[in-house]
């Protein structure tokens, strides 16, 4: 989440002040915007508007004879620390508050979605009527709230509407939208604008504008949408005539802790961006994703594309017509695996026959959690007499379904929640179990994709890796299955069927 202070554009004593110019502006021609609108009312908010923040308000406002928006899509990449969600805060709140617009906040995890609920709580209030928190002449506007967990919305006097959402694969809208904001950009992928993307089909105002917000996107990341947003900007022509870009960042990696390149690429520079935390986030990040992250560095096409793990040739290569027969000197372990984005959770369980060298795995589950995990948590529940452990990872929900499953009194060791160390080793225990042919599998569609396309993802400081993309969840739960089995003592009867 970029971080842009309130109030003062003093330049700061501790840096130099930004003479950044954007690698490329896309601007379609108009005369006339509505963006001093924004530059007008920012300080209402609590903010002031630096120098690229209002030629960006003016760009983003521009309108035809017609009152259209000249730019319906709008693409932004800049470095973090630099308040490119300020224009965005200040934008859509005058669009939903004064205008009447219906407005979709979208972010890719939960915990910056609530990061952004606050800040315009900020301006608004909490409640209708509540003189606790909000600017008086702004929270008046505001006539209804909900704030339900995943269905967080305001509502205000003029008809408009900004609801705030977590993309998943199946995320629940409320509302016929005019304005979407894609924020955190370089994680987004068709799949999440698949799901967004139709809402806009009635908006009221018939006037739609998209906008995606982010830094570069990473290598081996498949979220393609932002990337390929660019690619239309700096190739021009007709599939590019309705866009704006605005991209701000290094050609070339070089020195990335030479600060006197910073000015050049870091246009709120000695404005309100904080040196010091550019300088302390840097510290614990490799040095690409620091100069993708903060100095706004995009790799060449060529590079973008980061090789699957397994992939095909490995993983069609342990390929079997049925599990084995379960007699009973089989251990049985599963893996539980909850995407980053909360929208899927995979449970793979894996079987090792008595003397066997080689562990079979299978995927009884790949579903969206939703509502609760309680048929998971009773699934797990039920197999304690029969499976020696149950690996359970991931942010999203491992935490409640861990809680769950103590609350109903699990037997001791029978429920492991992996370190980091232990993820990383369970990613590397089924990718070489797959490559030496010590892992078996039946076919399966689910897992077969996620073995077969998801490329590393970087774990912790120290080098290690599991596995990335959209599809990780699969091939991850069957890794923390073998985990399971390569390090549990537990020894529970055994009588009846994997699933």
């Amino acid at each position: 989440m970029t971080v842009a202070t309130m109030s003062s554009s003093t330049p700061s004593l501790s840096c130099a002040t930004s003479s950044a110019k954007p690698r490329l502006r896309l601007v379609q021609p108009y005369e006339r915007s509505i963006g001093s609108l924004a530059v007008e009312l920012a300080p209402t908010m609590g903010y002031d508007l630096v120098p690229w923040q209002e030629q960006l308000a003016h760009d983003i406002g521009a309108v035809d004879a017609s009152g259209k928006w000249v730019h319906p899509r709008v693409g932004i990449s800049i470095p973090r620390q630099q308040g490119k969600s300020v224009d965005l805060i200040v934008w859509v709140a005058i669009m939903a508050a004064l205008a009447g617009y219906k407005v979709l906040w979208t972010e890719h995890n939960y915990s910056t979605t609530m990061e952004m609920v606050a800040r315009f709580r900020k301006i608004f209030g909490r409640r209708v009527g509540d003189t606790s928190e909000g600017i008086p002449r702004w929270r008046k506007l505001l006539v209804e709230v909900c704030s339900q967990t995943g269905q967080e919305w305001m509502r205000f006097s003029s008809g408009g509407v900004i609801q705030f959402s977590t993309r998943t694969k199946s995320s629940r809208l409320g509302f016929s939208f005019d304005i979407v904001i894609y924020d955190e950009a370089q994680e987004l992928t068709g799949i999440h604008t698949q799901v967004v993307n139709p809402t806009t089909v009635s908006g009221a105002k018939h006037n739609l504008m998209i906008v995606y917000a982010g830094t570069p996107t990473r290598a081996g990341n498949p979220a393609e949408v932002f990337k390929n947003l660019r690619q239309q900007a700096w190739e021009g022509g007709e599939k590019a005539s309705d866009l704006l870009w605005l991209e701000y960042g290094v050609e070339e990696v070089g020195d990335i802790w030479d600060e006197s390149r910073w000015p050049e690429v870091m246009p709120s520079l000695g404005y309100h961006a904080d040196i010091r935390a550019i300088r302390t986030g840097m510290k614990d990040m490799d040095e690409l994703g620091a100069a993708q992250e903060y100095l706004g560095y995009w790799l060449p096409s060529e590079e973008q594309v980061e090789p699957p793990v397994i992939g095909a040739d490995a993983w069609g290569e342990c390929l079997v017509g049925s599990g084995p027969e379960l007699t009973a000197g089989c251990r049985i372990c599963a893996g539980v695996r909850f995407s980053a984005d909360g929208s899927t959770v995979a449970v793979a369980c894996a079987v090792r026959p008595p003397g066997s060298p080689t562990v079979h795995v299978e995927l009884p589950f790949c579903k969206d959690p939703e509502p609760s995990t309680d048929w998971l948590a009773y699934w797990i529940a039920a197999r304690a007499g029969r499976y020696a452990c149950v690996a359970i990872d991931g942010k999203a929900g491992a935490g409640a379904l861990c809680d769950k499953l103590e609350g109903m009194g699990m037997p001791k060791d029978y429920i492991l929640r992996p370190s980091t160390d232990q993820a990383v080793t369970a990613a590397s225990l089924i990718s070489s179990g797959a490559k030496a042919g010590s892992v078996t599998h039946i076919a399966c569609p689910a897992l077969d994709l996620s073995a077969e396309t998801s490329p590393k993802r970087k774990i912790g400081s120290s080098g290690g890796w599991g596995f990335g993309g959209d599809n990780a969840a699969p091939i991850e739960a069957a890794g923390l299955a073998l985990l399971a089995l390569s390090t549990s003592k537990r020894k529970p009867g055994m009588k009846a069927r994997v699933t």
